[in-house]
């Protein structure tokens, strides 16, 4: 071997492990444990803007935003019934149910529900500042801003919760939370970080990260030859293995966890569903109804919610001050 070809080897290999030390850096940096920047997102609690919305003869609605010590802001909906004494004051501390479901909808989802049955809804938008409408290759552009959304979204939930719990017509004790499709992991993460929700509702949910991108993007592209990187990259930008919910939901119990999901859901891998329930820990419970994937329109997601409402009101949480922190 020539001085010359040693030289170019040697500066190749040089390149090549630079590379590896690179990558290596990026994976961990990328993979790191998200419960701090949790913490320091979700911050404290710095002020809140309230706007009366739209009422009936049974609820009244109000638009919050919530801005944080940390910058975070986080806008949400609250439906529920309306007040029952002249002072303005509601007399009743009632159930809460956090609601958390698709991008588009967000706290929209409250419009939904044409009777709370007497709890309150807090319907919550994603955190996203970027073009929801996005498609095609311009959602490169968008990699950044979806990265932190997702990483901001179990903050704005608790954050949220932290102003929902001090309300006067709020019980802190009877306070649970329903994620719908992509809010399900987001959901299941902030109950496992906070001990005040009571109970979680998976609704359409799954396991994994990658697993289900990979499934949704065979469909849509034809081949796995193309599914296959795409959703790996896309699980490694924004840290799907650190916030696949079945390394989250068993931080849960001894809280009950309940599962909804449909029988033919096409855009679910049954594998997944299943990897899920079994990492729930006790007392679990899962319901299995008739059709396929949720979608945000009134007449798919008003028998779920009746459905979540009707159990929640023949099972009720146990009142009790150990409930609360």
């Amino acid at each position: 071997m020539t001085t010359r070809r040693r030289r170019v080897m040697r500066r190749v290999g040089v390149a090549l492990a630079g590379l590896l030390v690179v990558t290596a850096a990026a994976l961990m940096y990328l993979m790191r444990d998200p419960r701090p920047r949790f913490a320091d997102r979700r911050g404290q609690l710095k002020d809140a803007e309230v706007i009366a919305g739209a009422a009936d003869s049974l609820h009244q609605v109000d638009l919050v935003q919530l801005r944080s010590t940390s910058g975070l802001a986080v806008e949400l909906a609250i439906k529920r019934p309306r007040r029952t004494t002249p002072g303005g004051v509601d007399s009743l501390r009632r159930p809460l149910v956090i609601l958390l479901g698709g991008h588009r909808t967000g706290r929209n989802a409250v419009n939904l529900i044409e009777d709370t049955r007497g709890t309150v809804v807090a319907a919550l938008s994603y955190p996203f500042d970027g073009n929801h409408r996005v498609k095609g290759l311009a959602i490169v552009a968008e990699v950044p801003a979806i990265r932190r959304a997702i990483l901001d979204t179990p903050s704005a939930v608790l954050l949220a919760l932290d102003y929902l719990a001090s309300q006067p017509f709020v019980d802190p004790a009877r306070i649970e939370a329903v994620g719908v499709s992509l809010g399900a992991p987001f959901v299941t993460i902030a109950a496992a970080l906070d001990e005040r929700i009571r109970r979680v509702w998976i609704v359409h949910g799954t396991g994994g990260v990658y697993t289900p991108l990979e499934f949704n993007l065979r469909r849509q592209l034809g081949s796995r030859a193309a599914s296959v990187p795409i959703a790996a990259l896309a699980a490694v930008l924004i840290s799907g293995p650190r916030l696949a919910p079945e390394r989250w939901i068993p931080l849960i119990a001894p809280r009950p966890v309940v599962m909804i999901n449909a029988t033919d859901d096409a855009r679910l891998p049954r594998a997944s569903i299943e990897s899920l329930y079994r990492a729930a820990g006790e007392p679990r419970e899962r319901v299995w109804v008739t059709g396929g994937h949720v979608r945000s329109e009134a007449e798919a997601v008003r028998p779920l919610v009746a459905l979540v409402l009707d159990r929640m009101l023949s099972a009720p949480l146990e009142v009790s001050s150990s409930n609360t922190r």
